[in-house]
């Protein structure tokens, strides 16, 4: 709910997913959860459908997917995180996810430094092979927080909450399953001060306004 050039950073995740003809939507929340309900709604003013997930104890990115599942029927979903957004046609993403037939697959973006983030490793058939850790120096593919995931992927995680899917999931799953999608596209995240205030030329340069004033409802 940071506000960015002017509106929740959440917000400028749905207007572009609502480009794309995404309409149904379901928010997982914990901290604050109040204030997301209550700006967003049932999503009426943006034309779309919003549905919430709400936490009472905190249970992880991983047993936060769990929860949420039960509030949608499609047999593949498209996971965000709320604090970053990468461009990409999720489109195009879906068509390599199908082709490659495997349980998940990761967007990733290529950045100047991998340090902060940790990269994801994938071999020749982008496979990803393994997560490396944060802190290593130099450039790599890092994961942009999009996700195609089938159903029972979701459905099927173990573990007691809180449970991790960047900690706990994805690394144990690595060799087979789980693949890179390595997408051209401008990328952002949130989660340091410096990023934040880098934010609101991000989403100028990307003409997102000139998005929200096209996008019927999205105003």
């Amino acid at each position: 709910m940071l506000e960015v050039a002017g509106r929740p950073f959440l917000e400028w995740l749905l207007l572009h997913l609502r480009r794309f003809g995404f309409r149904s939507f379901v928010f997982s929340t914990g901290y604050r959860r109040e204030s997301v309900r209550g700006f967003f709604g049932a999503g009426g003013r943006w034309g779309v459908r919003i549905r919430y997930a709400e936490e009472d104890e905190p249970l992880g990115t991983a047993g936060a997917l769990r929860a949420a599942v039960g509030a949608t029927r499609s047999a593949d979903l498209l996971v965000l995180n709320g604090d970053s957004l990468c461009l990409c046609d999720p489109g195009e993403f879906h068509r390599f996810h199908r082709a490659r037939g495997g349980e998940a697959t990761l967007c990733c973006v290529r950045v100047r430094d991998a340090s902060r983030y940790g990269a994801v490793v994938s071999d020749g058939r982008c496979v990803i092979t393994r997560f490396a850790e944060k802190g290593c120096p130099g450039g790599g593919w890092v994961n942009a927080g999009i996700y195609w995931m089938r159903r029972g992927f979701i459905e099927g995680m173990k573990g007691r909450a809180p449970l991790s899917l960047e900690r706990d999931i994805l690394p144990r799953r690595t060799g087979g399953g789980l693949y890179a999608y390595r997408a051209k596209a401008p990328f952002m995240d949130i989660g340091t001060p410096e990023a934040l205030a880098r934010a609101s030329g991000f989403v100028k340069r990307n003409g997102l306004p000139r998005l929200a004033r096209d996008l019927k409802g999205g105003v």
